[in-house]
């Protein structure tokens, strides 16, 4: 679960931001865009590009690292369930040898 939920967090930042960026659409305003000033306008406008970036960033990192943890989970029960596994076949083993001794 923990798996899904993270691949979610991936899968939707990167097609919400090719969405934004592709549709034309107004990328909001965290920083006021001036009036006045060529050289203003244009840093305004990149500051709010890359403010925008960054959040996507910050959700796909995010997203990864909840993704990371799910297979950590996962990694974790398969290992117990191949532990397990060994030990009966280990008792098995033991009691052949041990009917083997006897006959």
């Amino acid at each position: 679960m923990v798996l899904v939920i993270g691949l979610i967090f991936i899968i939707l930042a990167a097609i919400l931001a090719c969405l934004l960026f592709s549709s034309g659409t107004q990328i909001p305003e965290f920083v006021q865009i001036p009036t006045e000033g060529e050289f203003a306008k244009a840093v305004a406008t990149v500051s709010n590009v890359y403010l925008v970036f960054f959040i996507f960033i910050v959700i796909i990192w995010a997203g990864s690292i909840i993704s990371s943890r799910g297979i950590t989970l996962i990694k974790e029960k398969k290992l117990k369930i191949a532990e397990g596994s060994l030990g009966e076949e280990v008792q098995i083993i033991k009691k052949r040898k041990d009917l083997e001794n006897l006959g």
